[in-house]
C-alpha cells in the first residue's frame, strides 16, 4: 500500500490573529488523516468514540497518549494541504503513527507523530492491540515514504 493521504483546505477558524495556522491544528490534522486511513480500512468511530468494524460496535477505542509536531513552514488561510500517514511503530498496546503535511507545491509544512493507545472503553484501561490493527498499520510500513 502507498502512504495514505487526504487533502483539505485551511479554514479561517484554523488561523490566529496573524493569519497563520494556529499550532494545535497541525496535530488535529494528523488525527483527521488517521481517522480517514481507518475509514479506508472499513473501521470508523461511532457517536461516542467506540470503534465500529465488521458491522459491529466494539467496547474499544483509540485515545491519544502522546503527540509531537515540528512546523517546517508556516501555512495560511485557504491553502490546500495534503496530510500523509507515513508509517507506524506497532507496540503491544499502542501504535505510534508518523505524519507529514505538504502544500500544493509539495513543500513540507509540518512533520509529527501521535501515539494512539488501544483501550477498553468500559474499563478505561489499555488492552493488547488486536491482530486486525497490527495488519492494517503494517501496510504503512510496506510503502516508501516520500523524501
Amino acid at each position: 500500500m502507498k502512504n495514505f493521504s487526504c487533502v483539505f483546505r485551511i479554514g479561517f477558524q484554523d488561523t490566529d490573529s496573524t493569519g497563520r495556522v494556529y499550532f494545535p491544528n497541525y496535530v488535529r490534522w494528523f488525527d483527521m488523516a488517521l481517522i480517514e486511513f481507518l475509514r479506508q480500512n472499513n473501521i470508523v468511530f461511532d457517536q461516542v468514540g467506540r470503534l465500529f468494524m465488521d458491522g459491529k460496535t466494539s467496547n474499544n477505542s483509540f485515545v491519544i497518549g502522546e503527540y509531537g509536531c515540528r512546523i517546517e513552514k508556516p501555512s495560511r488561510y485557504d491553502e490546500l494541504v495534503e496530510a500523509f500517514v507515513e508509517s507506524a511503530e506497532i507496540r503491544n498496546k499502542s501504535v505510534k503513527v508518523m505524519f507529514r503535511l505538504e502544500n500544493t507545491e509539495h513543500e513540507v509544512l509540518a512533520k509529527g507523530f501521535i501515539t494512539y493507545v488501544y483501550i477498553d472503553t468500559e474499563q478505561g484501561r489499555a488492552e493488547e492491540l488486536p491482530e486486525i490493527f497490527r495488519k492494517i498499520f503494517k501496510t504503512l510500513n510496506n510503502s516508501s515514504p516520500k523524501t
